[in-house]
């Protein structure tokens, strides 16, 4: 299970559905069916304990999906949970559980912005192919299109940074660490709770779930809502018609240009506002937010931005 290629296979087929309004219950059978079907064409279809793995509903309330999945909290009613035998239970507890799937239910979220994404970059190749294979070269029409690319590449950029920082320090530094206490910190059962709910606490950090990285998980989404947003950009969210190239000489009468500048403003404040939490962040610590804004201000590239501005502000 630790290739993940089953979860990736999941949230496709969730986010490909058709989904009306219905009772949980009804909705709970549908996503169990594609959670078994998506473990049974994975590389864990042999693993004894892929059918431990469910879903359930946060909650008691009736919380509809729409026809299109436009919002990273689509799915956020949604639950995994893993069944526990005695005596493992003792340490996997029903509190531990519940944060693998808060964690499980954030990691859902970045993978959607990683989708939106991908869907964005195969109508932007489209698009590119039928500009430059027009007779008639626009220039109004590569602005527009630089504009996107940019934009996209921006969105990307922070996205792609994100993934990576959780994925190398949970599955890398949280993980060795544990497995060093493990081996030399743990003398009986008490020990080994101890050490696992560490680890969970350090996993919780790591995805700004804790309830002192609450300001940077705010902005996140918000960014990570951006992405979901561009995607959706393109006539009115049917990729087809933009992935076809139609009318590419006016890539505005196909895409919602009003729409583009406005995430594009979000997304730069959002941006901004990771910089001043930043600067406002202590800077020890092994998983501390400052760690990923290093990898994302890479080169400061972001700090000398914001630094030109302001110096232009003070000129003016």
């Amino acid at each position: 299970m630790e290739l993940a290629d089953w979860a990736d296979s999941f949230l496709m087929s969730l986010r490909n559905q058709k989904w009306s309004v219905v009772e949980p219950e009804q909705k709970l059978a549908e996503i169990q069916g594609l959670l078994e079907l998506a473990l049974q064409r994975s590389s864990c279809e042999t693993d004894q304990y892929k059918e431990r793995l469910f879903v359930y509903v946060r909650g008691q309330n009736k919380m509809p999906l729409s026809t299109s999945i436009t919002g990273i909290h689509a799915f956020d009613f949604m639950l995994l949970g893993y069944r526990v035998d005695w005596p493992v239970s003792i340490i996997v507890t029903q509190d531990a559980l519940k944060i693998y799937a808060e964690i499980f239910g954030y990691l859902v979220q970045v993978r959607l912005a990683v989708f939106s994404l991908t869907d964005v970059w195969y109508c932007l190749k489209a698009l590119m192919r039928s500009i430059y294979c027009s007779r008639h070269k626009n220039s109004h029409a590569m602005m527009d299109f630089n504009i996107l690319m940019k934009m996209r590449q921006q969105i990307n950029h922070f996205v792609s940074t994100l993934q990576q920082y959780v994925h190398s320090q949970l599955s890398d530094v949280s993980w060795c660490r544990f497995q060093h206490s493990l081996k030399h910190q743990v003398k009986d059962i008490l020990d080994l709770e101890s050490v696992h709910m560490s680890y969970l606490a350090d996993a919780l950090q790591i995805c700004f779930l804790s309830v002192e990285t609450k300001p940077v998980a705010l902005i996140i989404k918000n960014i990570l809502q951006c992405a979901l947003d561009f995607r959706h950009c393109f006539t009115g969210g049917d990729m087809d018609d933009a992935a076809n190239g139609a009318d590419s000489l006016n890539l505005r009468s196909q895409i919602n240009f009003s729409q583009v500048f406005a995430i594009k403003t979000t997304f730069e404040k959002n941006i901004r506002d990771l910089d001043l939490l930043y600067l406002k962040s202590p800077k020890y610590g092994e998983f501390n937010f400052c760690r990923f804004w290093g990898y994302l201000n890479y080169n400061d590239y972001y700090s000398n931005t914001f630094n030109k501005e302001m110096g232009y502000f003070y000129m003016n």
